[in-house]
């Protein structure tokens, strides 16, 4: 999980045109934790189906953009939360799977999710350019 204090800054007038927008869609979900008044994370998901790749699953896909927990809140069950409504969000539109990116560095983020059931589907590699 990302640290809240890194998505903390003051978002360009492209980003809030951006954060605008998605708020609106049906498809995506904004979630915020809350704790006495302090935001202490969110979780940001959208539905998603191929329909332009005819040997790829085409059902509903929920795909998680952005998990964050204050680090002060880690381990308090904020990130479980934030994963179980977006869970029920998804299910609740119909999708099959829920997908979401974890950064190979990012250890503590890979334990997290495969404690709540998350599998290795692929790898991306890379290198770069030279």
């Amino acid at each position: 999980m990302l640290h809240l204090e890194a998505a903390s800054a003051q978002p360009s007038d492209a980003e809030k045109d951006f954060l605008l927008t998605a708020i609106d869609e049906t498809a995506r979900i904004f979630l915020v934790a809350e704790v006495a008044g302090d935001i202490v994370g969110f979780v940001t998901a959208k539905i998603t189906r191929n329909e332009s790749i005819p040997f790829l699953i085409s059902s509903p896909i929920c795909r998680v953009g952005s998990i964050v927990v204050d680090e002060a809140s880690k381990g308090s069950g904020i990130g479980r939360m934030l994963m179980s409504h977006c869970d029920d969000w998804a299910k609740a539109q119909g999708a099959e799977q829920i997908r979401l990116e974890v950064m190979s560095f990012n250890e503590d983020a890979e334990r997290f999710y495969k404690e709540l059931g998350y599998k290795d589907q692929s790898k991306t590699l890379w290198k770069p350019v030279e």
